[in-house]
């Protein structure tokens, strides 16, 4: 019996278009096979209400508007990507932004969210212009984001650019995108795909 098809959210995070980041994520994405589904969101096109901690006040109302789509989009997929290019160290607001409602998430009654979320795989393409080691602290987190989420790590695509498409002269990078997400690839859950309606009606 064949696997069940991979189905990848590419989330691009950065404010530029079509940046050194974006053009290393679709070299990545250009080598799934044709039965991985792909979806492309770019973040700062569904802007998030800012974040509240309500964890010790009420609880986190059902996701509504962006929220939903960001969540349905997440809970579809079996791979998630964060195409994201170094600020600070650190990972871009739209990122950041994102995974702060995870916490809402994790909260909101009758999701269940984290048990939705085990057995994905977590991706990173990063690119800045300094050096590889300046991007472990944003490495780190997600690593400790997966494991914290019972998720797989992926790993990280790496590479360098600052100024427009500088990363079309980083060979090594290019190159390793052409595998990067065959290197691993880690063995897709075969459970049936949860969506935020079906995971309530089960409550």
């Amino acid at each position: 019996m064949s696997s069940p098809a991979r189905r990848f959210l590419f989330l691009l995070s950065s404010t530029r278009r079509m940046g050194n980041t974006e053009q290393l994520a679709y070299c990545a994405a250009n080598s799934l096979p044709p039965s991985a589904q792909q979806r492309w969101i770019h973040l700062q096109d569904h802007p998030l209400p800012y974040f509240v901690d309500l964890r010790h006040h009420t609880p986190y109302p059902t996701p509504t508007g962006n929220a939903q789509l960001l969540l349905e989009a997440t809970l579809d997929a079996t791979d998630l990507v964060l195409v994201a290019p170094l600020y600070w160290y650190s990972l871009p607001v739209h990122a950041k932004h994102y995974l702060d409602y995870w916490s809402a998430w994790l909260r909101t009654p009758n999701l269940d969210f984290r048990e939705a979320m085990r057995g994905k795989t977590l991706w990173s393409i990063v690119v800045s212009s300094g050096d590889r080691a300046e991007t472990q602290p944003l490495e780190d987190s997600l690593v400790l984001t997966a494991r914290y989420m019972n998720m797989r790590w992926g790993g990280m695509l790496y590479g360098t650019g600052s100024r427009p498409n500088d990363i079309q002269d980083d060979a090594r990078a290019l190159h390793q995108a052409q595998h990067f997400f065959s290197e691993s690839a880690p063995a897709p859950d075969s459970r049936p795909k949860p969506t935020l309606a079906t995971m309530q009606k089960a409550r």
